[in-house]
């Protein structure tokens, strides 16, 4: 009986750090990409310089950037490794919004496009091989942009 009692409490154990394992699992659900983003990485002329603050969740994906050196800014997203040349912009996997600013955005995974969910679990599994970009009037396929990273 004893030692029937010591493998209940041994299996009850296993399966309180198991449950306390996955607890830790979905509090791990949020990834925070960063890019340090230029002109010269979009082969443009943009003197303008900034950085982008990626957050995914499983809920949603938000995003904040800072950025000096700019004309007015529009849209802003996530493009797939290596830029064109300049001028020959390509489709955001996952666009931002049509009217960047420097104030925080988010978006609910229920409304992401109906391609950006996909996308989204490759760029939070391998960031390097995406880029964020930046356009404004003048440059309006993209003024400053760069490489995500881990955070």
């Amino acid at each position: 009986m004893r030692k029937r009692l010591s493998i209940m409490v041994a299996v009850a154990g296993i399966a309180a750090f198991a449950a306390l394992g996955s607890a830790r699992a979905n509090s791990a659900d949020t990834v925070v990409l960063t890019a340090k983003l230029t002109g010269r990485y979009l082969h443009t002329t943009s003197t303008g310089h900034g950085t982008a603050r990626i957050t995914f969740t499983a809920s949603k994906v938000c995003w904040r950037f800072t950025y000096t050196g700019l004309d007015r800014p529009n849209v802003s997203g996530i493009h797939v490794v290596p830029p064109p040349a300049a001028g020959k912009h390509t489709r955001s996997v996952f666009p931002f919004s049509a009217a960047t600013s420097r104030a925080p955005g988010c978006v609910a995974k229920t409304h992401w496009g109906p391609s950006s969910a996909g996308w989204a679990d490759k760029i939070v599994a391998n960031p390097a091989h995406f880029y964020v970009i930046i356009g404004t009037s003048k440059y309006p396929q993209g003024a400053i942009g760069g490489v995500l990273h881990g955070a």
